[in-house]
């Protein structure tokens, strides 16, 4: 009984604390990027300043409607005003002395009703004595001051420093907008710079099979799209954000000084406002996540269509496409337009705020003056009637606080937008690797090496395996070919060497060493790879074949393209030579000329495990037998593996090992299996067939 009682007093302590944490979750993410721009923690600190600046400015410039009003329109000079300010008060606290003097309290034995009456009156009188002696006082302060400049003795050079007043301001008030944009706009993009950069540095750590979870057109998406999304947030939050709230304050002050109380009655209706503009922000929320969701299918379609346009073009896909696309984009278009109509019913509600404060002020400080009344049902709205000019300027400040209300509503939208946007990167920034590095690694052999699998097994998902128990060793400098039908597993095999996949069970070692004991970098180091489809990146020709190798010299790399017999067409048919860019996926080149860049690059490595996954199964006769010719002195004494079906690299084997299903059939030479293995046999039969 006390343990539970104990524990409901726990929940009843940490409730707050919770309640803070759930309606802080939202925001939990965008809270991540704003730390991220606290970094720049100086630009904020001068951008804030500058806020400050554009509000204060922007209070006094509406200020000096009251001065415009209650001198200039008037016909008066500063001078005559604040004389008459002074004589004014003066002859006001006279005549309140005098009704105090002739006020006289009601006897006990008057009713309840006539003894308020003479305290409301009384109330009244020194509410009324007091404002004017303050009035009074302001006046007196400025008088000498004001009297020392000659120049303001007449109405029109008055209204001249009052627009010499508001032409410096604006110009002011303008500076430190200028500087406020600039430097919020610095940290935002910074911040976007740092975020892309860590997004980008995150993703290349992942594993393969993480990747693979999101489409290229989603990762290339959020690494664009939403970490923009997340900058205007940032941008927003300390620009508009700050800023137009500040402007609202400083006119709300304005306005208070006035009358405050009047303030008070005219925002009665903000509760009502607010209301509507938290639903209408979660509605908005829900639309933008989804339609940030539908531009990541936009862009993946986009991207898979133009990647494979040739496949698209080849099988006249391009209705098809097109009619893909058109539903996709228009799921977009249908977000978008529901963002649109939230955005539009958020002015509208702002705007009706707005409107809504100024006309109930309006009819409240209307018959206030025209009837110079102090009290409202009531209740005391101002020590002492209000003037025309006073009301005036009290509306002045309640326009100058709408603007800001009005504009927050595009500040609300993009924060919303920003803070989705957030949700969609930071669980990608945050994911771990599979494939993990040991923290202790031991050193890699040095050259070539023993290569064993025992009983290794895996599966890209839980429900389908795909090597089932793979046992072999490849001895010190030995060539194997793999050969299979589609499907065997070859290419899963070879893919956990350089680890891009890591065993479900099993192990591969390395001269005994399993691989997760060696340093993840040096180990793609010492594995090279030549794969059936060519990588290559829109770059000149010395950049792709330098590619992982930055700091070899020129020499090294004609070295490396002489060896895979690339350098001849590299000089002979291309006018730029090694300068010469080749395209995306190097499609300015022929296949047998990228396969051979390929094997350049490699070569350059000069890796101690080489893995050859159908280097020669796409390319034309005569590079095949130019690839063969480098193959054959570049494999000399490096274990090597290839995945093959063609005869002229089946040669280069030292052994060959046949897999059917995920499992070795047979493993051992060209002529054990031609006695022994019945797949090796019809597979032979087969290429034999086609090269016929």
């Amino acid at each position: 009984m006390l343990q539970a009682i104990a524990s409901m007093k726990r929940r009843a302590l940490f409730a707050p604390l919770q309640m803070w944490r759930k309606a802080a979750e939202p925001f939990a993410n965008l809270g991540r990027a704003l730390k991220m721009a606290m970094c720049y923690r100086v630009s904020l600190i001068l951008s804030i300043f500058c806020s400050l600046g554009v509000a204060l400015l922007w209070g006094s410039n509406i200020g000096a409607v009251y001065p415009l009003v209650e001198v200039v329109l008037a016909g008066k000079s500063l001078h005559q005003w604040v004389d008459e300010q002074v004589v004014d008060s003066r002859q006001r606290i006279e005549e309140v002395h005098q009704e105090m003097g002739q006020l006289i309290p009601p006897p006990s034995t008057e009713s309840e009703q006539v003894r308020r009456q003479y305290d409301m009156k009384k109330m009244q009188l020194d509410f009324e004595l007091e404002a004017t002696e303050k009035q009074m006082a302001l006046a007196q302060w400025l008088q000498p001051g004001i009297h020392r400049f000659p120049f303001l003795s007449t109405p029109f050079n008055t209204l001249i420093l009052m627009v010499g007043f508001l032409m410096a301001g604006t110009l002011v008030k303008g500076a430190f907008l200028f500087g406020n944009m600039v430097l919020v706009a610095r940290v935002g993009q910074r911040t976007v710079l740092d975020l892309q950069n860590m997004f980008f540095a995150r993703t290349l750590n992942l594993d393969l099979t993480t990747l693979g979870q999101n489409g290229t057109g989603d990762l290339v998406g959020r690494i664009r799209g939403e970490t923009n999304a997340i900058g205007n947030a940032i941008t927003t939050l300390f620009g508009k954000m700050l800023r137009e709230p500040l402007k609202m304050c400083a006119c709300l002050i304005g306005a208070a000084l006035v009358n405050w109380r009047l303030l008070i009655l005219s925002i009665v209706i903000c509760p009502i406002a607010a209301f509507f503009m938290i639903r209408l922000a979660r509605a908005t929320k829900r639309a933008s996540r989804k339609a940030m969701e539908e531009s990541a299918k936009l862009m993946n379609r986009l991207f898979q269509a133009i990647t494979y346009i040739k496949i698209v073009k080849a099988f006249t896909m391009e209705h098809s496409e097109r009619r893909r696309f058109r539903k996709v984009s228009g799921e977009v278009y249908a977000r978008g337009m529901k963002i649109a109509i939230y955005s539009a019913l958020f002015r509208l509600n702002n705007e009706v705020l707005g409107i809504g404060v100024i006309c109930l002020s309006m009819l409240a400080g209307g018959y206030l003056v025209l009837n110079q009344e102090e009290f409202l049902f009531g209740i005391r709205m101002s020590d002492a009637p209000m003037s025309a000019g006073k009301l005036l300027t009290f509306y002045a400040f309640l326009v100058g606080a709408s603007d800001p209300i009005r504009k927050m509503a595009d500040v609300y939208n993009m924060l919303q937008s920003g803070i989705v946007a957030a949700d969609r990167v930071f669980p990608l920034i945050d994911r771990e690797s599979k494939i993990r590095d040991t923290e202790d690694p031991t050193p890699l052999p040095v050259g070539p090496s023993t290569l064993s699998f025992e009983e290794v097994r895996f599966g890209y998902n839980d429900e389908q395996e795909i090597l089932k128990g793979v046992s072999f060793e490849l001895p010190v400098g030995k060539s194997l070919a793999i050969v299979g039908a589609n499907g065997a597993g070859k290419s899963t095999l070879v893919n956990l060497l350089p680890r891009f996949y890591d065993p479900a069970s099993g192990c591969i070692k390395l001269d005994g060493i399993p691989l997760q004991d060696f340093s993840l970098k040096h180990l793609r180091k010492y594995v090279g790879c030549v794969t059936q489809q060519t990588m290559l990146f829109d770059d000149s020709i010395i950049s792709n074949i330098r590619y992982g190798n930055p700091g070899v010299t020129i020499e090294q790399v004609i070295d490396a393209a002489k060896r895979a017999h690339a350098h001849a067409f590299i000089e002979n048919q291309l006018e730029e030579g090694y300068e010469t860019r080749i395209g995306e996926h190097g499609g300015r080149l022929s296949g047998g000329q990228r396969q051979r860049l390929s094997l350049a690059r490699a070569i350059l490595r000069d890796p101690s495990l080489l893995i050859l996954d159908e280097a020669t199964s796409q390319i034309d006769p005569e590079s095949e037998i130019l690839i063969h010719q480098a193959l054959s002195d570049f494999i000399q004494d490096r274990t090597t593996i290839m995945i093959t079906h063609r005869l002229s690299t089946l040669d280069l084997a030292d052994l060959i090992m046949v897999m059917s299903e995920g499992r070795i059939e047979d493993y051992g030479t060209h002529e054990e299996l031609l006695q022994r293995s019945s797949i090796y046999q019809r597979l032979r039969q087969t290429e034999l067939r086609e090269s016929a």
